[in-house]
């Protein structure tokens, strides 16, 4: 039903406040599919009840839960602007600065930058918006770093070394180098179970490169191997809204770190809570085993 990267309408119908989570909104889509929208972050959007929004579907995860961004009033992704310089200082690593810029709506954005690339006396600067998260935008101020990916091919795993931790646009991240100087950021809540440790190596699957020429990459898990079969019990059974005949059933269970994993099912299957289910691993996201259901009988 609905895809990654693609753009719905949705109807405001109503603001609800859910307690210990603030104020959020209900979008209704023309399928009748509700999403929850936390209202704090689009203050600035004037968004108001009973009106159209246009929204992007930014991921669609292993559960088949949608997240979504509304289209911002201002910032289209792919265009670049003028943003007001805050400060720019030195970065956790010698290669690169930190620049701090502030958008219109008066929000402070980290970026990062190669060491010396940006004029600390510049009042402004042109940057390009790359993605935008929740009413903010990411932007990108070089693709100087792109050169590393003249060094591999994609799906090659390569060996990168654990340099420490940064905080980095209100994330926490794993420094990564490979011995050509090549960086990799990966979140820590994402990976703090893979046992990372300082200057030891990390064998990774390199998929490209990002839009501020840093590496894409899939460190190997440290419990589940590629192609390999593994058992899970069902925890729940969800919607699957990703499904292009329709909704379909994801089976919910739990990795042996206690990571959520979806498996798609098909709806005439007869699997329900408590079973027990034969996996096969695809691959990896965000720390989380890909999973395929394997057929009985093979």
């Amino acid at each position: 039903m609905f895809r990654e990267g693609e753009w719905y309408s949705f109807q405001v119908t109503k603001v609800i406040d859910i307690p210990g989570g603030g104020k959020h909104f209900i979008l209704t889509h023309e399928s009748g599919k509700k999403i929850l929208l936390p209202a704090k972050y689009y203050v600035k959007y004037n968004i108001v009840e009973n009106t159209q929004i246009r929204c992007r579907v930014d991921k669609i995860n292993c559960t088949g839960q949608v997240f979504i961004e509304p289209e911002h009033p201002i910032y289209r992704v792919g265009k670049t602007y003028s943003f007001r310089v805050k400060q720019v200082l030195p970065s956790v690593f010698s290669e690169a600065d930190t620049v701090t810029v502030t958008d219109v709506f008066g929000n402070d954005i980290d970026l990062l930058v190669p060491k010396g690339s940006i004029d600390g006396g510049k009042s402004t600067i042109d940057l390009k918006v790359i993605a935008l998260k929740k009413g903010a935008p990411i932007l990108s101020a070089s693709s100087q770093w792109s050169q590393c990916a003249e060094f591999y091919d994609i799906g090659q795993n390569i060996e990168l070394y654990l340099h420490g931790t940064i905080y980095f646009q209100g994330e926490d991240y794993y420094l990564l180098k490979t011995k050509s100087m090549c960086m990799a950021l990966l979140k820590v809540k994402h990976y703090k179970h893979y046992g990372f440790k300082i200057d030891s190596p990390v064998l990774a699957r390199y998929r490209g490169i990002d839009a501020k020429g840093l590496l894409l990459i899939d460190p190997e898990h440290p419990y589940y191997k590629e192609g390999g079969v593994y058992t899970f019990q069902i925890s729940a059974l969800e919607e699957d809204f990703s499904n292009d005949n329709g909704i379909g059933k994801v089976a919910v269970v739990f990795d042996r770190f206690g990571m959520k994993c979806g498996v798609k099912i098909e709806n005439d299957t007869t699997f329900k809570i408590g079973d027990t289910i034969t996996c096969k691993v695809l691959g990896y996201k965000k720390g989380r085993p890909l999973l395929e259901i394997v057929p009985h009988g093979r």
